[in-house]
């Protein structure tokens, strides 16, 4: 950046200082523009220096103070009053100095015969120059996090860049979980869980705080948790982690973004091939004595054993992105899917109070959550749309056969060709179903439509049974039928056609 106190030392403009306001020379200079409009505020966005000789304005008159106001409000840096013997001011007219002063607005004279366009021109230089100097070392810094990430691996390039920075990073999983340090903090984990899912791979502003951890408050920036967190995704197509940096943090906004950039393109190659972390215990497959039982928690987990945990069904899951964001949540989520179910296994932290009072569920809800990885389940379910079926506190010993209920029950109740089809993405899923059903969900007669061609299905083909369980004519049938087929464009005679729209419904229903 340019600043104004350097704009000031250009020996070859012997600029002449009046009124040195209150760390002017510190602010940095955005562009440098003459103009003569009485409406000048009205063009400007701030941080300019404003050059005039005066003539749109009475720089010397009564009006001056609105003048100095206008500008100041707008947030113009300086004034620069162009002075000769050829022009209106040969001096600063001294009641602008005195508003100036007054006002806190940078003032000076630019003497004769240095033309506003060299001033314009220095400017322009020293902001070439310092691009310059920011892409040198950007590009320097760019060579030196190569080497860490090659001979130290991803937590030395962290390193490296907190100091290049000068302020807080942290390097996290999709779901803010610590990939070279602490987890970031449970308000921005929600945030980031729910940014995860998104398809764009531009930097966020998460208007959540910092994301240190809270236990660590001397770790924490003193900008507190009213600042801004810059979260920059790393990977390709798919956010596979992310950079947390303070918004706030000093220097050059230009090199800032240069430097979070380069380290995230080289972090997405330590990471690109990993696996989204699955774990399936056998506490949800094996029936298991109260020791062994907390032999496999320790074991999967690494944490000390506990008597009660929480456990939650979740129904609705489809495609991946659910089942993979609660495994990146942390080892001490365990899960298991069985067709559209997730059962989530976590630690219970909240204290006997809350142990026998988890009840079950038959729709989706918020779960009670006194803890930072409670509520980043919650969080999954809730942006991913899964319903909860069934969420409560219970032994360790309990999850098998719980488990074994839940997912009997739900076996029974749906096909395994629908517990198979649950799994397909949702938006391949509207595809299909819109492909196939698409002209007969449009059509006026649809509903009458779809019911004959359900019946028809589940009939087997046969026309009498249609005609008998709907309860018409076996000729409406025949009728009805025939305009499917023609809305449709298939042969439902053809067992692949009809394997086709028998798939589409379950899809629908799903």
């Amino acid at each position: 950046m340019v600043t104004l106190g350097q704009l000031w030392a250009r020996q070859e403009l012997a600029l002449d200082v009046v009124v040195d306001a209150a760390n002017a020379r510190a602010q940095e200079v955005t562009i440098v523009h003459s103009s003569e409009l009485a409406e000048v505020d009205e063009w400007l966005a701030g941080g300019e220096v404003l050059l005039t000789i005066g003539v749109g304005q009475d720089l010397g008159g009564d009006g001056v103070g609105d003048y100095v106001t206008r500008l100041k409000r707008v947030g113009v840096h300086a004034l620069g009053i162009g002075l000769g013997s050829a022009l209106p001011w040969q001096t600063i007219p001294e009641l602008l100095r005195d508003e100036a002063e007054a006002q806190g607005l940078a003032l000076f004279g630019v003497p004769e015969p240095v033309p506003f366009v060299a001033v314009v021109d220095a400017f322009t230089r020293m902001r070439e120059e310092e691009t310059g100097r920011e892409l040198t070392r950007a590009s320097s810094a760019g060579r030196r996090f190569a080497t860490d990430l090659a001979h130290q691996g991803p937590a030395a390039l962290v390193g490296d860049l907190e100091g290049t920075l000068g302020a807080g990073v942290q390097f996290v999983s999709p779901t803010g979980r610590g990939l070279t340090g602490h987890d970031a903090g449970p308000l921005v984990r929600r945030e980031l869980i729910a940014e995860s899912l998104k398809p764009s791979m531009a930097p966020r502003l998460l208007r959540t705080g910092w994301g240190g951890p809270a236990e660590s408050k001397e770790s924490e920036p003193d900008h507190g948790e009213s600042g801004l967190v810059e979260a920059v995704p790393v990977g390709d197509e798919h956010v596979r982690g992310w950079i947390l940096a303070p918004a706030e943090a000093a220097g050059s906004p230009r090199t800032r973004s240069l430097l979070l950039s380069t380290a995230a393109a080289l972090l997405s190659l330590s990471i690109a091939e990993q696996v989204p972390r699955r774990v399936e215990s056998r506490l949800f497959a094996t029936p298991l004595e109260v020791g062994e039982a907390r032999v496999e928690w320790a074991q999967q987990t690494g944490l000390a054993p506990v008597p009660r945990v929480r456990f939650t069904v979740f129904g609705n899951v489809r495609g991946e992105d659910a089942e993979a964001l609660m495994g990146d949540l942390g080892a001490d989520t365990l899960l298991a899917r069985a067709g559209s179910m997730l059962g989530v296994i976590e630690p219970d932290t909240r204290g006997a109070g809350h142990a026998e009072s988890g009840t079950e569920q038959a729709s989706a809800g918020h779960a009670e959550s006194g803890t930072e990885h409670a509520s980043a389940v919650d969080r999954v379910a809730e942006v991913t749309g899964l319903d909860r079926l069934f969420a409560k506190t219970i032994p360790l010993t309990q999850i098998h056969h719980t488990w074994t209920v839940w997912r009997t029950q739900h076996e029974s109740a749906t096909s395994d060709v629908r517990a198979l089809l649950s799994s397909i993405d949702e938006a391949a899923a509207q595809r299909f179903v819109d492909r196939v059903l698409g002209t007969l969900l449009a059509a006026r007669d649809g509903q009458d439509l779809l019911l004959t061609l359900r019946a028809f299905i589940a009939a087997g083909g046969v026309r009498d049974a249609t005609a008998a369980e709907l309860g018409i004519h076996r000729h409406t049938v025949r009728a009805r039928m025939a305009k499917v087929e023609t809305l449709l464009g298939r042969d439902l005679s053809q067992a692949d056609s009809v394997q086709a729209v028998a798939l589409a419904f379950e899809l629908a229903e799903l």
